[in-house]
């Protein structure tokens, strides 16, 4: 029953003023909320990314230096280039070895635990294992489910799947945003000239200011799968780029040397690394985007000690 200004129940009696107070108050909170919900999870999404990029800094760190230190204690040539120690049969077999770098998790023979399969692998693949990407990729109308090192996803003729791994560096961007490329080894030499193995101080017959040193690096392509990318467009380095965001646009890539292997534009569960480049791809304000992404690549240096 309504008396006056109040509503009279059986069991208490409410000013209506402060009913309306009250859903005022939820709707500022809903508005409150909604503001501060943005900035938090920014903090979140960026707090576990950069996470992940320093776990994977840290991985990379590791394998580089043990990849330099077995690379320099093994008994190789001393004219022998770092190509050609990667291809002596010994380090593939102890090392590391490129044709390894994708997992086919739908071959297993029954029985067989993922943790034997890689017990049998060379010491740095096995160092790589934490790195690597689960995905399902469909591929000549099949699926496979695989675990491989993150990157672009090449065909190979020496690989156990058929499949292998390199890495794409982002060398220029247009200013519509498409990008040229440089393809990279996961494990390569340190050296002025990249195509002339001699300029690289491995070799004691090398044409640099350095001979008879491992220098190495291990590249791990870090891309978000919380953060876009944005690029930057003169001005200063803390200048607003929030409307520079990156289209994803595989068709328009250049590639400044071949692919060391077929490319392979499959359609993948994880689309943090899609596409025919794996410069991957995600969906923000309405755009099909690149991740935020940056190379991380960790070096290391010995000495050989070892010639025959």
């Amino acid at each position: 029953m309504r008396r006056g200004r109040f509503i009279v129940s059986s069991r208490v009696v409410i000013p209506l003023r402060s009913r309306l107070q009250r859903r005022r108050q939820h709707g500022s909170v809903l508005v409150e909320f909604s503001l501060v919900a943005l900035v938090l999870y920014l903090l979140l999404a960026a707090s576990i990314e950069f996470g992940r990029a320093i776990f994977d800094a840290q991985a990379a760190a590791d394998a580089a230096r043990v990849a330099a230190r077995e690379l320099a204690l093994t008994p190789l040539p001393a004219g022998a280039t770092f190509d050609d120690a990667l291809a002596d049969p010994t380090v593939k077999a102890r090392i590391f070895d490129p044709d390894l770098l994708v997992v086919d998790l739908d071959t297993f023979p029954t029985g067989t635990a993922l943790d034997q399969v890689f017990a049998a692998m060379p010491i740095v693949n096995r160092m790589l294992r934490p790195l690597m990407i689960e995905e399902r990729v469909t591929i000549a109308g099949g699926d496979r489910n695989l675990l491989r090192y993150p990157g672009a996803l090449l065909t190979s003729a020496t690989s156990p799947t058929g499949l292998t791994v390199a890495i794409p560096e982002v060398v220029a961007r247009a200013n519509d945003g498409t990008e040229t490329i440089r393809w990279l080894s996961v494990l390569e030499e340190i050296r002025p000239d990249p195509a002339d193995p001699l300029s690289g101080p491995f070799s004691v017959l090398s044409t640099g200011p350095d001979q008879g040193l491992v220098a190495l690096r291990v590249n791990v392509p870090f891309q978000a799968a919380a953060l876009s990318g944005y690029m930057h467009q003169g001005g200063g380095t803390f200048d607003p780029n929030g409307t520079n965001v990156i289209v994803a646009n595989d068709a328009g890539v250049a590639q400044v040397n071949a692919a060391p292997g077929g490319l392979v534009d499959a359609d993948s569960s994880s689309p943090v690394y899609s596409g025919p480049f794996g410069l991957g791809q995600q969906l923000a304000l309405g755009k099909t985007v690149r991740p935020f992404r940056k190379l991380v690549s960790a070096q290391s240096i010995y000495r050989r000690e070892v010639f025959r």
